[in-house]
């Protein structure tokens, strides 16, 4: 079991009272995950492979590497690329990106060119040093005594949005009582900061890496360079750039979204840190800061780490004293190379803030990179306390319901609203194919319910039987959702579950006629304040406490690019990690731009705001810290707190390996003070459940009020001097974490194309009554119908568990190991969401020999009968202890 604690200090009278906030989460495991893998077949100490298997957003591009020079080369890299391809005339190699700052990272970002790779079974001892396989070139690169490192390269997808609305300035209506358009800042202190300490962001830069910006946006100052708000940047990568061919990035001088369809991300982010709009009343977290925005994606598609790391290394040459980042991909191991630049950055005073990711329904232990980072602030998302929609009303009633139009309808039509189906709450194939209304819907707007079939199906359905118009409420909640449709032939709209139950209350007394309205309103979110529900839950796999803090990152307003409506409404991490780099700024600009980025995560965490958990608050009123990090930001506690806690969070790993921690309590003012320690009760979470379906993550992980955690330390603590109410994070395990399965039940395993075309659906081993598998590597025998055997096996493979280092060793006929066929290094686990839910790689009968202990190469085993036995070390486990290896041996292979 992992438990999550808090400690936080109140007032008590004249007496400080801090809180120990224990929460649990409970290590309990179910079956079934998925996987992708690629085929690393590199085993060197230089050679950093993170997630290479197990990630459907990772995805290593061909021929593609990061290499870092060792800190001794004085050489360039002209120089260095020009000698590899002297030692191999056939050999060329593209150089992508140039990376020369000392103490950050020295290096190139290449492209591997050769005039035609020999497959590894061709090869012989004529043609071997003629022509290299790919993973041989990278090998001997390794072996240059001036390389310190060579990673892949990365794709790193598109950060994804969730676009509510966009907004026509004009159509802006609040209610007198609300001022304050983001709402968010009162939540976190920062309309405070702004009234009561003047502080806006002044003196302080903040640079930006992602799709662009709208500068010409009049909040965000409308126009680019020095006197500008966006003041400085660049774009890496032009509008037509494509990850997977380097010759498509066209760089451009300035960051202008420039796109057909601009992208609407890096414009949003760039507003929550800085808009400063007088007409409409909007202003970011601190406005009088200079922006900086790196562009690192096209108008469409996914950008490479490789560019990623070139875009926070020019930030920081630039002198960004923060950096935000709201994107990244999964990978819940610091190893991965942005975050192991993102932690060199940050040890320069550079503040580094990272979105924690978007994967909250996948469970547990799914941070994104390169918020992994040790010296990073990852930041969760919380919800904001209103969003802005606009009303349709009851002409009958003068009720009022907000509501959102779907993803391809621009407006809505005023009309009758008749249900099709009276009983439509009990029925999840309202309005699908094959069904008929329980009423007339010629000319009417229809009510149906969120349900089992597309809505596009929905909508061809009712616009058959004459609907004009579909009005569908959600299955569940007070919020109103934004359904996605594609080829609707009629306006589409969405309402929430509550509004409409409502609606069909109303219905039984006959068809009611609807208004609609485009002006908008500030409505209020049913979890206002609570954790984002596709905030992304930790810890890491080498069980750091992930995320660091939270920010307000659902339902967000803030500015879109003009041709997009210049406001929307968003949500995501990628909002929340913008809003906490803004009070970075804020804090900077207080206590000088110097500060150490660490004490500035301690001094959020310190003062941050408890988030509630859902649900019963009365057993364990909080949420637990892999959800909220040290909880909501509040920027004016945390710029006067006159106590400071260091370390700002701790884990206590698990009770084979926990040991005593020791804090440190700071005392920055002039008073004495007492401080009472005691244990608050925060909610476990639950990413396992291994009763009912085994050892696979439960997605979403559910919570589980039914544990609690203590703690022993001292009851109270009296300081000299002091003033403040903080709080810090902490977690821990209860068990032997290297007990955990690494692979699911039945995995890896060997099959065929013949076995899969056969058995479609049903993959594992026991489906099957096969006894062996046969490699035919005669020309002409083998072939994919599976006469005479194949010329490959297949090899199915899925991870319940990450893990640092993942082996298929080569195995003779007396299972004695010769040599390993795939090496892979920080693998993360498998997810339900049905993206290579069964990864199928592939044997060849290649492998590496054990006695080529200088080198990389893959060669043909003899005829034979081989295994493959597949190692995976456990979480914390020690590579020199076969105990700390899970362990799967195949069936015979046999190889003629």
């Amino acid at each position: 079991m992992l438990f999550d604690y808090y400690v936080r200090n109140k007032k008590n009278g004249g007496v400080k009272t801090s809180r120990f906030i224990p929460s649990t989460l409970l290590l309990l495991y179910i079956l079934g995950s998925t996987a992708t893998v690629a085929n690393a077949i590199i085993d060197h100490p230089k050679w950093a492979a993170a997630a290479a298997l197990g990630s459907n957003t990772h995805n290593a591009l061909s021929g593609r590497y990061i290499i870092e020079f060792d800190e001794n080369y004085e050489g360039t890299s002209t120089r260095f690329v020009k000698e590899l391809e002297h030692e191999h005339d056939h050999i060329k190699w593209k150089v992508a990106h140039d990376y020369d700052t000392e103490s950050i990272f020295r290096g190139i970002s290449v492209q591997l060119e050769q005039d035609g790779f020999l497959a590894a079974a061709d090869m012989d001892e004529d043609n071997e040093n003629k022509l290299l396989s790919e993973h041989q070139v990278i090998h001997r690169v390794m072996e240059k005594h001036h390389v310190k490192r060579v990673y892949p390269v990365i794709e790193i997808q598109r950060p994804t949005i969730d676009l509510y609305s966009s907004i026509d300035p004009e159509a802006l209506n609040l209610s007198p009582d609300v001022k304050d358009l983001p709402f968010a800042h009162s939540m976190t202190q920062v309309e405070r900061v702004h009234r009561e300490l003047g502080f806006w962001g002044d003196g302080i830069t903040v640079g930006v890496i992602d799709t662009g910006v709208d500068y010409y946006h009049p909040a965000l100052g409308g126009g680019f360079g020095p006197g500008y708000k966006v003041a400085i940047g660049y774009d890496l990568v032009g509008d037509t750039f494509n990850v997977s061919d380097p010759s498509s990035i066209h760089p451009q001088d300035t960051p202008l979204d420039s796109c057909q369809q601009p992208s609407r991300h890096g414009t949003h982010v760039s507003g929550i840190i800085a808009a400063d709009d007088k007409k409409y009343n909007f202003t970011g977290v601190a406005p009088h800061v200079t922006l900086g925005m790196w562009r690192i994606f096209g108008c469409t598609g996914s950008t490479s780490n490789d560019l990623v790391i070139k875009a926070m290394i020019m930030a920081y040459e630039e002198g960004c004293n923060v950096i935000n980042l709201s994107l990244g991909g999964v990978n819940s191991w610091p190893e991965d190379p942005s975050a192991v630049v993102a932690d060199r950055i940050a040890k320069k005073n550079v503040t580094m803030v990272i979105a924690a990711g978007n994967e909250g329904a996948k469970g547990a232990f799914m941070i994104s990179s390169p918020s992994t980072g040790y010296d990073v602030i990852s930041v969760a998302s919380v919800d904001n306390e209103y969003s802005l929609q606009p009303m349709f009303f009851v002409d009958s009633t003068g009720d009022q319901f907000p509501y959102t139009l779907s993803s391809t309808t621009n407006n809505f039509v005023n009309s009758t609203l008749v249900a099709y189906s009276n009983n439509s709450d009990d029925n999840d194939d309202d309005a699908c194919p094959g069904t008929k209304p329980d009423n007339d819907l010629t000319g009417h707007i229809v009510l149906v319910k969120r349900g089992s079939c597309e809505f596009d199906l929905k909508a061809s359905q009712i616009a058959d039987a004459g609907g004009i118009a579909m009005l569908v409420y959600d299955k569940d909640g007070a919020d109103v959702f934004k359904p996605t449709t594609e080829v609707a032939s009629i306006p589409v709209a969405a309402v929430s579950h509550t509004s409409g139950i409502e609606l069909l209350k109303q219905l039984q007394e006959g068809p009611l006629s609807l208004s609609f309205s485009n002006q908008l309103y500030p409505v209020k979110i049913s979890s206002a304040g609570l954790v984002s529900r596709f905030s992304s839950v930790g810890p890491t796999y080498e069980f750091g406490m992930k995320p660091d803090i939270a920010g307000v990152g659902g339902f967000i307003f803030s500015t879109l690019p003009q041709r997009q409506g210049s406001y929307g409404i968003l949500s995501g991490t990628s909002m929340a990690s913008p809003y906490v780099a803004g009070v970075c700024a804020l804090y900077l600009q207080a206590h000088g731009p110097a500060k150490d980025p660490l004490f500035v995560r301690e001094q959020l965490q310190n003062y941050a705001a408890e988030v509630p958990a859902p649900g019963n608050r009365e057993i364990i009123p909080l949420d637990s810290p892999i959800r909220q990090g040290g909880g909501l930001v509040q920027a004016y506690d945390a710029i006067q707190g006159g106590i400071h806690i260091t370390p700002g969070k701790i884990s206590f790993n698990d009770t084979v390996r926990y040991k005593p921690q020791t804090v440190t309590i700071t005392n920055m003012k002039d008073r004495t003070v007492t401080l009472a320690l005691e244990n608050v009760p925060g909610v476990p979470v639950e990413p396992y459940n291994l009763p009912i379906s085994g050892f696979a993550p439960v997605e979403p992980a559910p919570s589980n009020s039914d544990l609690k955690a203590y703690l022993s330390f001292e009851s109270s603590i009296t300081l000299k001097a002091g003033d403040g109410t903080v709080q810090f994070p902490y977690m821990g395990v209860i068990g032997n974490v290297t007990e955990i399965p690494i692979f699911d039940r039945g995995f890896p395993l060997i099959t065929s194309m013949k076995e899969i075309s056969s058995h479609s659906g049903d993959n594992t081993e026991e489906s099957v009554n096969v006894t062996e598998y046969v490699i035919n590597r005669t020309p002409g025998v083998g072939n994919e119908n599976g006469d005479g055997g194949e010329t490959s096996v297949l090899v199915l493979i899925r991870f319940l568990m990450g893990t640092r280092t993942f082996l298929a060793d080569v195995l003779n006929s007396e299972q004695i190991t010769i040599g390993t066929a795939v090496t892979s290094n920080y693998v993360q686990r498998n997810t339900l969401n049905g993206v290579g839910m069964v990864v199928i790689d592939s044997w060849n009968g290649t492998y590496i020999p054990n006695k080529f202990e200088h080198e990389s190469r893959q060669v043909p085993v003899e005829n034979g009968t081989y295994f493959l036995r597949w190692r995976a070390l456990r979480l914390m486990g020690d590579p020199d202890n076969p105990d700390s290896w899970e362990t799967v041996t195949s069936k015979p292979i046999i190889v003629k």
